[in-house]
Protein backbone atom coordinates (compact mmCIF):
# COMPACT_ATOMS: atom_id res chain seq x y z
CA UNK A 1 0.00 0.00 0.00
CA UNK A 2 1.39 3.63 -0.43
CA UNK A 3 1.13 4.48 2.86
CA UNK A 4 3.45 2.03 3.74
CA UNK A 5 6.59 4.17 4.17
CA UNK A 6 4.99 7.39 5.31
CA UNK A 7 5.57 9.16 8.82
CA UNK A 8 2.64 10.56 10.41
CA UNK A 9 3.73 13.16 13.67
CA UNK A 10 1.11 13.99 15.45
CA UNK A 11 2.55 15.66 18.64
CA UNK A 12 -0.55 16.49 19.58
CA UNK A 13 -2.06 12.83 20.59
CA UNK A 14 -1.46 12.19 23.97
CA UNK A 15 -3.28 8.48 24.46
CA UNK A 16 -4.10 6.29 21.88
CA UNK A 17 -7.71 5.02 23.91
CA UNK A 18 -6.45 1.40 24.61
CA UNK A 19 -5.90 0.94 27.89
CA UNK A 20 -9.76 0.71 28.81
CA UNK A 21 -10.73 -1.41 25.81
CA UNK A 22 -13.83 -3.97 26.80
CA UNK A 23 -15.36 -7.04 24.62
CA UNK A 24 -16.95 -10.38 25.27
CA UNK A 25 -14.57 -13.15 26.29
CA UNK A 26 -12.53 -13.99 29.13
CA UNK A 27 -9.57 -15.17 31.20
CA UNK A 28 -7.89 -18.13 30.07
CA UNK A 29 -5.95 -19.55 27.59
CA UNK A 30 -7.21 -22.80 25.84
CA UNK A 31 -4.56 -24.79 23.39
CA UNK A 32 -2.06 -23.20 21.65
CA UNK A 33 -2.42 -23.12 17.63
CA UNK A 34 0.49 -24.47 15.80
CA UNK A 35 1.79 -22.19 12.82
CA UNK A 36 1.09 -24.52 9.56
CA UNK A 37 3.67 -25.39 7.48
CA UNK A 38 2.34 -22.79 4.38
CA UNK A 39 3.13 -19.60 5.72
CA UNK A 40 2.72 -16.13 4.40
CA UNK A 41 5.89 -14.29 3.77
CA UNK A 42 6.22 -10.73 4.71
CA UNK A 43 8.55 -8.54 4.07
CA UNK A 44 8.79 -5.23 6.65
CA UNK A 45 10.42 -2.24 4.75
CA UNK A 46 12.95 0.46 6.31
CA UNK A 47 10.78 3.21 7.64
CA UNK A 48 12.31 6.66 8.42
CA UNK A 49 9.71 6.90 10.90
CA UNK A 50 11.26 3.46 12.93
CA UNK A 51 13.02 4.66 15.86
CA UNK A 52 14.57 0.57 16.41
CA UNK A 53 17.96 0.56 14.27
CA UNK A 54 18.08 -2.79 12.14
CA UNK A 55 15.54 -3.15 9.78
CA UNK A 56 13.11 -6.56 9.76
CA UNK A 57 14.20 -9.13 7.58
CA UNK A 58 11.23 -11.53 5.83
CA UNK A 59 8.96 -13.26 8.68
CA UNK A 60 6.85 -16.40 7.89
CA UNK A 61 3.30 -15.38 9.62
CA UNK A 62 0.43 -18.28 10.40
CA UNK A 63 -1.93 -18.85 7.39
CA UNK A 64 -3.86 -21.24 9.75
CA UNK A 65 -7.74 -20.13 9.32
CA UNK A 66 -9.34 -18.73 12.58
CA UNK A 67 -12.58 -18.93 13.05
CA UNK A 68 -14.63 -15.66 12.13
CA UNK A 69 -17.44 -16.24 14.50
CA UNK A 70 -15.17 -16.36 18.04
CA UNK A 71 -12.72 -13.81 16.77
CA UNK A 72 -15.72 -11.58 16.66
CA UNK A 73 -17.27 -12.56 19.93
CA UNK A 74 -20.09 -14.15 18.97
CA UNK A 75 -19.46 -17.58 20.37
CA UNK A 76 -20.29 -18.03 24.11
CA UNK A 77 -16.98 -18.82 26.09
CA UNK A 78 -16.45 -22.33 27.64
CA UNK A 79 -16.80 -22.86 31.59
CA UNK A 80 -14.94 -25.26 33.53
CA UNK A 81 -15.51 -26.31 36.22
CA UNK A 82 -13.61 -27.10 39.25
CA UNK A 83 -14.10 -30.91 40.88
CA UNK A 84 -16.06 -30.25 44.45
CA UNK A 85 -14.16 -29.66 47.45
CA UNK A 86 -13.11 -32.30 49.41
CA UNK A 87 -13.74 -31.39 52.85
CA UNK A 88 -17.05 -29.27 52.29
CA UNK A 89 -20.19 -28.91 50.18
CA UNK A 90 -21.26 -26.40 48.06
CA UNK A 91 -24.23 -26.14 49.94
CA UNK A 92 -22.96 -25.70 53.00
CA UNK A 93 -20.19 -23.41 52.58
CA UNK A 94 -22.47 -20.93 50.89
CA UNK A 95 -24.69 -21.12 53.30
CA UNK A 96 -22.32 -19.84 55.80
CA UNK A 97 -22.98 -16.45 54.70
CA UNK A 98 -26.14 -14.41 54.64
CA UNK A 99 -26.63 -13.22 51.27
CA UNK A 100 -29.18 -13.94 48.19
CA UNK A 101 -25.61 -13.33 45.91
CA UNK A 102 -24.46 -15.87 43.49
CA UNK A 103 -21.56 -17.90 44.89
CA UNK A 104 -19.69 -19.91 42.32
CA UNK A 105 -16.81 -22.02 43.30
CA UNK A 106 -13.72 -20.94 42.58
CA UNK A 107 -10.76 -23.36 43.52
CA UNK A 108 -10.11 -26.28 45.18
CA UNK A 109 -7.61 -28.09 46.65
CA UNK A 110 -7.01 -30.20 49.83
CA UNK A 111 -5.07 -26.75 51.34
CA UNK A 112 -8.33 -24.58 50.37
CA UNK A 113 -11.51 -24.44 49.01
CA UNK A 114 -12.82 -20.78 48.13
CA UNK A 115 -16.70 -19.55 46.71
CA UNK A 116 -17.07 -15.88 45.46
CA UNK A 117 -19.27 -13.92 43.87
CA UNK A 118 -15.71 -11.66 43.19
CA UNK A 119 -12.56 -10.50 45.59
CA UNK A 120 -15.06 -8.36 47.52
CA UNK A 121 -17.35 -11.51 48.51
CA UNK A 122 -16.08 -14.72 49.30
CA UNK A 123 -16.28 -17.58 52.03
CA UNK A 124 -12.86 -19.03 51.94
CA UNK A 125 -12.15 -22.28 53.83
CA UNK A 126 -8.72 -23.53 54.64
CA UNK A 127 -6.39 -26.22 56.25
CA UNK A 128 -2.83 -25.80 57.19
CA UNK A 129 -0.62 -27.38 59.22
CA UNK A 130 -0.55 -26.69 63.16
CA UNK A 131 3.59 -26.24 63.69
CA UNK A 132 3.53 -23.46 60.91
CA UNK A 133 -0.12 -22.18 60.91
CA UNK A 134 -0.65 -18.20 61.21
CA UNK A 135 -2.95 -18.07 64.66
CA UNK A 136 -5.74 -17.40 64.47
CA UNK A 137 -5.45 -14.13 66.74
CA UNK A 138 -3.09 -12.78 63.96
CA UNK A 139 -5.85 -13.12 61.18
CA UNK A 140 -7.93 -9.91 61.65
CA UNK A 141 -10.64 -8.96 59.46
CA UNK A 142 -9.97 -4.88 58.92
CA UNK A 143 -5.90 -5.47 59.06
CA UNK A 144 -5.54 -2.47 61.76
CA UNK A 145 -8.07 -4.35 64.42
CA UNK A 146 -7.12 -7.53 66.36
CA UNK A 147 -9.77 -9.64 66.63
CA UNK A 148 -12.04 -10.71 69.24
CA UNK A 149 -11.73 -14.79 69.97
CA UNK A 150 -14.62 -16.32 71.54
CA UNK A 151 -14.12 -20.02 72.96
CA UNK A 152 -16.61 -22.68 71.00
CA UNK A 153 -17.28 -25.93 72.53
CA UNK A 154 -16.29 -27.35 69.29
CA UNK A 155 -16.01 -28.82 66.84
CA UNK A 156 -12.35 -30.42 67.22
CA UNK A 157 -9.97 -28.29 69.83
CA UNK A 158 -9.82 -24.41 70.35
CA UNK A 159 -12.53 -24.00 68.89
CA UNK A 160 -13.04 -20.21 68.69
CA UNK A 161 -15.42 -17.39 66.60
CA UNK A 162 -13.50 -14.77 65.41
CA UNK A 163 -15.14 -11.09 65.74
CA UNK A 164 -14.26 -7.69 64.05
CA UNK A 165 -15.09 -4.64 66.11
CA UNK A 166 -14.14 -1.72 63.88
CA UNK A 167 -17.64 -0.40 63.78
CA UNK A 168 -17.52 -0.42 67.64
CA UNK A 169 -20.03 -3.75 67.65
CA UNK A 170 -18.90 -7.41 67.13
CA UNK A 171 -19.40 -8.63 63.94
CA UNK A 172 -18.86 -12.53 63.62
CA UNK A 173 -16.63 -13.35 60.64
CA UNK A 174 -14.33 -16.51 60.98
CA UNK A 175 -14.22 -19.62 62.84
CA UNK A 176 -11.26 -21.82 63.39
CA UNK A 177 -10.54 -25.00 65.24
CA UNK A 178 -7.70 -27.83 65.51
CA UNK A 179 -7.97 -30.84 64.57
CA UNK A 180 -5.28 -33.50 64.82
CA UNK A 181 -2.14 -31.60 63.43
CA UNK A 182 -4.47 -29.14 61.26
CA UNK A 183 -6.03 -25.63 62.13
CA UNK A 184 -9.03 -24.76 60.05
CA UNK A 185 -10.29 -21.65 59.41
CA UNK A 186 -14.13 -20.55 57.66
CA UNK A 187 -13.38 -17.20 56.34
CA UNK A 188 -16.42 -14.75 55.41
CA UNK A 189 -15.83 -11.80 53.00
CA UNK A 190 -17.88 -8.97 52.65
CA UNK A 191 -21.12 -10.60 53.65
CA UNK A 192 -22.99 -11.23 57.24
CA UNK A 193 -22.41 -14.52 59.08
CA UNK A 194 -23.58 -15.65 62.27
CA UNK A 195 -22.08 -18.13 64.94
CA UNK A 196 -24.93 -20.72 64.11
CA UNK A 197 -23.86 -21.02 60.24
CA UNK A 198 -19.96 -20.91 60.75
CA UNK A 199 -20.74 -23.93 63.29
CA UNK A 200 -22.51 -25.74 60.90
CA UNK A 201 -20.34 -25.27 58.45
CA UNK A 202 -17.03 -26.23 60.65
CA UNK A 203 -18.79 -29.08 61.93
CA UNK A 204 -19.34 -30.73 58.28
CA UNK A 205 -15.61 -29.96 57.97
CA UNK A 206 -14.50 -32.20 60.65
CA UNK A 207 -16.55 -34.35 59.95
CA UNK A 208 -15.38 -35.24 56.31
CA UNK A 209 -11.92 -33.76 56.61
CA UNK A 210 -10.10 -37.20 57.56
CA UNK A 211 -11.27 -39.02 54.86
CA UNK A 212 -11.19 -36.52 52.27
CA UNK A 213 -9.69 -37.47 48.98
CA UNK A 214 -6.11 -36.55 47.91
CA UNK A 215 -6.80 -34.01 44.93
CA UNK A 216 -4.80 -31.75 42.42
CA UNK A 217 -5.29 -27.83 42.92
CA UNK A 218 -7.86 -27.10 40.50
CA UNK A 219 -9.64 -22.94 39.67
CA UNK A 220 -12.51 -22.59 38.18
CA UNK A 221 -11.74 -21.39 34.71
CA UNK A 222 -13.54 -19.44 31.96
CA UNK A 223 -11.88 -20.21 28.43
CA UNK A 224 -12.98 -17.73 25.50
CA UNK A 225 -13.51 -18.93 21.92
CA UNK A 226 -11.14 -16.69 20.46
CA UNK A 227 -7.74 -16.85 22.57
CA UNK A 228 -6.19 -13.59 21.31
CA UNK A 229 -2.80 -14.62 22.74
CA UNK A 230 -2.54 -17.46 20.21
CA UNK A 231 -3.98 -15.38 17.41
CA UNK A 232 -0.34 -15.75 16.46
CA UNK A 233 2.34 -17.93 17.92
CA UNK A 234 4.73 -16.79 20.39
CA UNK A 235 7.58 -18.05 17.50
CA UNK A 236 6.24 -16.34 14.14
CA UNK A 237 5.54 -12.89 16.55
CA UNK A 238 8.71 -13.03 18.09
CA UNK A 239 10.49 -13.52 14.69
CA UNK A 240 8.69 -10.38 13.53
CA UNK A 241 9.30 -8.05 16.46
CA UNK A 242 13.03 -9.26 16.56
CA UNK A 243 12.99 -11.49 19.54
CA UNK A 244 14.76 -14.76 18.73
CA UNK A 245 14.18 -16.39 21.95
CA UNK A 246 10.55 -17.55 22.64
CA UNK A 247 11.22 -17.43 25.77
CA UNK A 248 11.76 -13.66 26.12
CA UNK A 249 8.84 -13.04 24.45
CA UNK A 250 5.69 -12.40 27.21
CA UNK A 251 2.31 -12.17 26.73
CA UNK A 252 -0.94 -11.86 28.68
CA UNK A 253 -4.60 -11.00 28.39
CA UNK A 254 -5.10 -7.42 27.44
CA UNK A 255 -8.88 -6.74 28.63
CA UNK A 256 -11.38 -8.95 27.88
CA UNK A 257 -10.96 -9.48 24.47
CA UNK A 258 -6.98 -8.60 23.66
CA UNK A 259 -3.48 -9.64 24.24
CA UNK A 260 -0.61 -7.86 24.79
CA UNK A 261 2.95 -9.20 24.11
CA UNK A 262 6.21 -7.28 25.51
CA UNK A 263 10.08 -8.08 25.80
CA UNK A 264 12.71 -6.37 27.69
CA UNK A 265 12.39 -3.86 30.10
CA UNK A 266 12.63 0.16 30.17
CA UNK A 267 13.58 2.04 27.03
CA UNK A 268 14.27 -1.22 25.05
CA UNK A 269 11.30 -2.85 26.21
CA UNK A 270 9.19 -3.80 22.89
CA UNK A 271 5.20 -4.27 22.84
CA UNK A 272 2.28 -5.09 20.69
CA UNK A 273 -1.24 -5.00 21.65
CA UNK A 274 -4.25 -6.20 20.02
CA UNK A 275 -7.75 -5.48 21.13
CA UNK A 276 -11.42 -5.84 20.32
CA UNK A 277 -13.99 -3.58 21.18
CA UNK A 278 -17.32 -1.97 20.34
CA UNK A 279 -17.09 0.42 17.69
CA UNK A 280 -16.97 4.34 19.29
CA UNK A 281 -14.40 3.74 21.98
CA UNK A 282 -11.86 5.51 19.35
CA UNK A 283 -13.00 7.61 16.76
CA UNK A 284 -11.43 7.17 13.00
CA UNK A 285 -12.24 10.57 12.19
CA UNK A 286 -10.67 12.16 15.49
CA UNK A 287 -7.34 9.99 14.14
CA UNK A 288 -7.44 11.40 10.62
CA UNK A 289 -7.13 14.66 12.60
CA UNK A 290 -4.33 14.37 14.08
CA UNK A 291 -2.51 12.87 11.04
CA UNK A 292 -4.00 9.18 10.39
CA UNK A 293 -4.23 7.95 7.33
CA UNK A 294 -6.79 5.54 5.57
CA UNK A 295 -5.92 2.43 4.81
CA UNK A 296 -8.12 0.64 1.95
CA UNK A 297 -8.81 -2.61 1.81
CA UNK A 298 -9.22 -3.42 5.29
CA UNK A 299 -12.30 -4.20 6.98
CA UNK A 300 -15.47 -1.61 6.69
CA UNK A 301 -12.93 1.07 6.99
CA UNK A 302 -9.25 1.86 8.82
CA UNK A 303 -6.81 4.09 9.81
CA UNK A 304 -3.03 4.37 10.67
CA UNK A 305 -1.50 6.87 13.35
CA UNK A 306 2.19 6.46 13.50
CA UNK A 307 4.15 9.15 16.47
CA UNK A 308 7.42 9.54 16.04
CA UNK A 309 9.89 9.42 18.48
CA UNK A 310 11.36 12.58 20.63
CA UNK A 311 12.76 13.50 23.88
CA UNK A 312 13.38 9.67 24.67
CA UNK A 313 9.83 8.35 23.33
CA UNK A 314 10.22 5.64 20.88
CA UNK A 315 7.25 6.66 18.99
CA UNK A 316 4.96 3.87 17.93
CA UNK A 317 2.25 3.00 15.44
CA UNK A 318 -1.27 1.80 15.73
CA UNK A 319 -4.24 0.84 13.27
CA UNK A 320 -8.25 0.67 14.09
CA UNK A 321 -9.94 -1.74 11.82
CA UNK A 322 -13.98 -1.40 11.57
CA UNK A 323 -15.82 -4.10 10.86
CA UNK A 324 -19.84 -4.93 11.08
CA UNK A 325 -19.75 -3.07 15.21
CA UNK A 326 -16.57 -4.59 16.16
CA UNK A 327 -13.60 -2.22 16.34
CA UNK A 328 -10.09 -3.96 16.47
CA UNK A 329 -6.69 -2.23 17.47
CA UNK A 330 -3.02 -3.26 17.06
CA UNK A 331 -0.80 -0.91 18.78
CA UNK A 332 3.15 -1.73 18.34
CA UNK A 333 5.74 0.46 19.84
CA UNK A 334 8.72 2.24 18.15
CA UNK A 335 11.51 0.12 19.95
CA UNK A 336 10.54 -2.41 17.01
CA UNK A 337 11.73 -2.15 13.88
CA UNK A 338 9.70 -0.67 10.79
CA UNK A 339 6.77 -0.45 13.30
CA UNK A 340 4.17 1.08 10.72
CA UNK A 341 4.96 -1.03 7.86
CA UNK A 342 4.79 -4.51 10.30
CA UNK A 343 1.85 -3.27 11.99
CA UNK A 344 0.04 -3.13 8.13
CA UNK A 345 1.12 -6.84 8.11
CA UNK A 346 0.42 -8.13 11.01
CA UNK A 347 -3.10 -6.50 10.51
CA UNK A 348 -3.23 -7.55 7.15
CA UNK A 349 -2.42 -11.45 8.35
CA UNK A 350 -5.05 -11.51 10.90
CA UNK A 351 -8.19 -10.37 8.19
CA UNK A 352 -6.81 -12.37 5.70
CA UNK A 353 -7.45 -15.34 8.02
CA UNK A 354 -10.64 -14.72 8.56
Amino acid sequence: MQHRNKIIIAAAFATLGLAACGGESATTEPDTQADPSGAQSAQANTSTGGSATDPVAAIALPTTPLNRDAVFGLISETVVETAPCPFLSDETAIATADTNRELLRREVSNEACRWSMNAGFSIRASVAPLATATPLKDRPYNMDIPPVLKDQPGPGDAAVILYDTAWDKELPYAMGFEQGDKLVEIFVTGMETDPARLTKTAMEIAEKLPTAPVIEPQFREVRPAQDFCQIWSKESLGAAIGVTAESDLRHAPYGSAGCKWDSGYGDTAKTVILVRYKQGDTSLDRMIELGGETMPDLGDRAVILTRAGSDGYAGDSTIWVEVDDQQFSLIMTGTIADHPALVEDLMENLFSRL
